[in-house]
C-alpha cells in the first residue's frame, strides 16, 4: 500500500465512476459530484445547478447512447481543479449524437403537441452549466464535457 498523497497531489483530484447503463445509478454519480463539490466550497444552488446537470448527462448516456443495455457502461469523471469542477460523462455509442441536436432551444409549444415531452436535458445542461461540449469520446461512444466555476 502506498503512502497517503498529500491535498496537492492531482491524482487525489480526479475520480472515475463506471456505472451500469440502468436507470437509478445516475444518483450514484449526482451524490458523488456534489460531495466533491461541496468539499470545493460551492454554495448550494451551484450544488443542485451541478446535481441536475449530471443526472441529464447520465440519463442521457443510459438511455440514447447505451439504449439501456445494462452491459454497457457509463464513464463519469470529475476532475477538481482550484476553481472549476470539470464533468465528463461518456457512453459507449450504440447511437451516436446528432449534434444538431445539442444547440437547439426546444419549443414548448412544440411540446405541448408532442406525446414525447423529451429533448430539454441538453438544453437545460447547457443553461446550469457554466462550458459545456459535446464531442466523440476516445472509445467511440457519446461524450459531454462539462464545466462549473467556483464563485468565491
Amino acid at each position: 500500500m502506498s503512502a497517503p498523497t498529500s491535498d496537492n497531489d492531482p491524482a487525489e483530484r480526479v475520480i472515475e465512476l463506471r456505472l451500469p447503463s440502468k436507470l437509478g445509478y445516475e444518483k450514484v454519480a449526482m451524490d458523488t459530484a456534489s460531495s466533491l463539490a461541496r468539499r470545493m466550497g460551492f454554495g448550494p444552488d451551484r450544488v443542485e445547478a451541478l446535481r441536475t446537470a449530471i443526472a441529464e448527462a447520465v440519463t442521457n448516456a443510459i438511455e440514447h447512447g447505451n439504449a439501456h443495455d445494462a452491459e454497457m457502461r457509463v464513464l463519469v469523471m470529475l476532475t477538481a481543479r482550484e476553481d472549476e469542477l470539470v464533468v465528463r460523462v461518456a457512453d459507449q455509442g450504440r447511437k451516436q449524437l446528432d449534434h444538431e441536436q445539442t444547440t437547439p432551444t426546444p419549443s414548448i409549444e412544440d411540446a405541448l403537441n408532442r406525446q414525447d415531452k423529451g429533448g430539454w436535458g441538453i438544453w437545460l445542461i447547457r443553461e446550469l452549466m457554466d462550458e459545456v461540449e459535446f464531442t466523440t469520446a476516445p472509445s467511440g461512444g457519446n461524450q459531454v464535457r462539462m464545466v462549473i466555476h467556483l464563485e468565491r
